[in-house]
């Protein structure tokens, strides 16, 4: 289009819009505008998490080791009805700090885990206001990953309820996020900003 085409009309405040195309401005969906923000509060939750998990050290690992003996000992190799205070008395302090020691390596391992996933949902969530394919696409890739490692493999081993609470949240914001990515509206909302141009 040359200038003469696209200058505004004597009188006119704007550009006259080409024949045949729309003068109105395409509306965003509701969706759209709340997609970043739900994909940003799973990012938060799973990093939360992972600060309850630098910050709580060798204790939040002491506590997630007793709740997985606690509550399930045959998942652990042990007989049905031994606690940890059982194997606590038998085994010494040093057999079980260096249990505890091994479990928190483990956790923190999921932590940084979780804390990249975060990332990468922030970021992604940056680009997905105006509904591009690729970033809906990474928001779903990233969403699954996160949500079956490290969030569920934190909620089959016996949690304390913060980070239950925080592997939940993950989860669950993660798949509101990934389905909200799809749904029709935004495809509209897509295909019809992707027409105008």
């Amino acid at each position: 289009m040359s200038y003469p085409q696209a200058a505004p009309m004597p009188g006119a405040p704007y550009p006259v819009p080409p024949p045949g195309r729309a003068a109105s401005r395409i509306r965003k969906p509701g969706i759209l505008a709340a997609l970043p923000i739900v994909t940003a509060l799973a990012a938060l939750s799973g990093a939360i998490g992972s600060f309850l998990v630098f910050s709580g050290g060798k204790d939040i690992a002491d506590e997630n080791v007793r709740n997985a003996v606690d509550s399930n000992p045959e998942a652990v190799g042990l007989q049905a009805g031994v606690t940890s205070a059982d194997i606590k008395e038998l085994a010494g302090g040093p057999i079980w700090d260096s249990v505890v020691t091994e479990w928190q390596g483990t956790m923190e391992a999921r932590a940084i885990i979780a804390m990249v996933f975060g990332v990468g949902l922030l970021l992604f969530a940056l680009f997905v206001r105006k509904a591009a394919v690729w970033s809906r696409v990474m928001i779903t890739i990233v969403a699954l990953l996160s949500a079956a490692f490290p969030h569920l493999l934190v909620l089959s081993d016996a949690p304390p309820t913060s980070l239950r609470v925080t592997s939940t949240g993950a989860i669950l914001l993660g798949l509101v996020a990934l389905v909200m990515c799809w749904l029709p509206p935004v495809n509209r909302y897509r295909r019809e900003s992707r027409a105008s141009v």
